[in-house]
This record gives structure tokens, sequence and C-alpha cells, in this order.
């Protein structure tokens, strides 16, 4: 929630297409069911992703990610709460491009959208 209202103060609300858990994180990112049609659902950017996702962890849905040729270059970036550095080293191991710890204020998802479009969305 914190995460969609910073983008929507960023003018960037509708370019963001949040998901609840990591099954339908592949389902999304495969195109497959209720995600099939590309025009409401179109492949992003780059991928926010939270480690701590309820039905299939952050951890298994890039490791899912990094074995689908024709998705394995697409940036992904961590988002989650955890400090330690075995869960940075792990998110890298797996292809994430970079790690970005949640924030404790408003504020500071504003900061992290502004992260995210400077270094993966400033061609778009």
């Amino acid at each position: 929630m914190f995460m969609k209202i910073a983008f929507q103060k960023a003018g960037m609300g509708e370019s963001l297409h949040a998901v609840v858990n990591g099954r339908e994180a592949i389902d999304y990112l495969a195109g497959s069911g209720i995600y099939a049609d590309r025009s409401q659902h179109p492949l992003p950017a780059v991928v926010l992703l939270d480690l701590n996702l309820p039905v299939i962890p952050g951890f298994d849905v890039l490791r899912w990610l990094r074995s689908r040729p024709e998705l394995a270059g697409m940036p992904v970036v961590v988002f989650s709460s955890s400090t330690r550095d075995e869960d940075k080293a792990k998110a890298r191991e797996l292809g994430a491009k970079d790690f970005v710890g949640k924030p404790q204020t408003m504020g500071g998802f504003g900061e992290v959208v502004e992260r995210v479009r400077e270094k993966w969305l400033a061609g778009d």
C-alpha cells in the first residue's frame, strides 16, 4: 500500500502492477491465467520483489524468473525488510540487480521510487 501511494505521488501510479503472493507473481510474469492479456498486464520494465511473499517465497520467484530464458534479463530489485548479509548475497547470486531495504517512513518509500526511476526506468 505504501509503495502504491509513493508511485502515485511520483506521478507513476499507473506504472505499478502489484500482486499479493509469489504464485501470482509467477503467473503474472508468465502471462498465465487471468494475466494472459498483455495489454492489461504488460511485462514490467523492472520487478520489485519482496522476499517474504506468501505461497511462494521471493527467492523461489527469483529462481523461477532466472530459469526462463525469455525473462532472464529482466532487472529484479529485491525490496525487503531483511538486513541479513546472507539474504543480500543470495539475492545477487540468484540474479537480482539491486537490494533495497524497506523504509520505515512514507518519505522513504518515495526515495525508493526515485531510486528505481533513476536507476532502472530512466529510458522509459
